[in-house]
């Protein structure tokens, strides 16, 4: 009795940490999601958290990159968010996405903007093969959705071999974003009208047939938690409350 008493006593705090630390897995998630998404869910986020005492954690990349990175194992989530389709057939075609547990909440509009206090001016899309414009800045067409969305128009509008000498690649939206507010007077950019704020100035709006529809794609990953916390974060996200803030930050949501 005095043996299973000591070997219980040594076990203890084995037995704890096993349970607190079962306990802190429980609310604390990783999310890898669309660089383009990152402002938005993290206001959803914030709101989920508030009201389940969860810790969420975030990896904002371009869609590529966080679909590689998660087929090598060099990050890992508990929930994926791809700015397109492609990517997530990727995570499906690895096996690490459960093709039945995908869902496409939101959708995007693509833009042609300027800085904001640009004076340069458009009103048809095929002045980017005018000496008006010298930069174009789009994401890469490799890894990031909004610059394969962008080439696609260009390529249908037949702009594309015009204009390539023009291209400047970023690897993500935020960047671009970033790159854009402090171009010169003859640098447009291509990207979300989500991703639009007071540092630009939108001119034009690209007609949505020229590219294929611009869907978002969300699932939790197979390798990654599978808890009652991950399961009410994801239901969370496709709520009303979600969808109104998404909305509000100019994401397309439908009815």
């Amino acid at each position: 009795m005095n043996k299973f008493r000591f070997n219980y006593l040594l076990l203890l705090p084995v037995i704890c940490w096993f349970l607190l630390a079962g306990s802190v897995q429980a609310g604390q998630l990783s999310l890898a999601v669309a660089n383009s998404t990152c402002t938005a869910m993290k206001e959803v986020g914030k709101l989920f958290e508030q009201r389940n005492g969860a810790t969420i954690d975030y990896i904002c990349k371009s869609s590529g990159r966080l679909a590689k990175g998660l087929n090598g194992s060099v990050i890992h989530a508990d929930i994926y968010v791809s700015a397109n389709r492609k990517w997530m057939d990727y995570m499906i075609k690895q096996s690490l996405v459960d093709p039945g547990s995908v869902s496409s909440p939101w959708g995007n509009e693509l833009v042609v903007a300027v800085r904001a206090d640009s004076s340069l001016d458009m009103s048809e899309w095929k002045e980017l093969d005018t000496d008006k414009v010298r930069n174009i800045l789009i994401g890469d067409p490799g890894t990031a959705p909004f610059g394969r969305y962008a080439k696609q128009a260009m390529q249908a509008t037949g702009l594309w071999e015009n204009v390539k000498i023009k291209i400047k690649t970023k690897k993500h939206i935020t960047l671009l974003a970033e790159t854009l507010a402090e171009s010169d007077d003859q640098t447009v950019g291509i990207l979300f009208a989500s991703n639009i704020d007071d540092r630009h100035k939108q001119i034009l709006t690209v007609d949505d047939s020229w590219h294929p529809p611009i869907r978002y794609y969300m699932a939790p990953v197979i390798n990654g938690n599978h808890n009652d916390t991950v399961a009410a974060l994801l239901a969370f996200m496709q709520g009303e409350e979600a969808k109104r803030i998404f909305r509000e930050n100019k994401f397309m949501i439908e009815k």
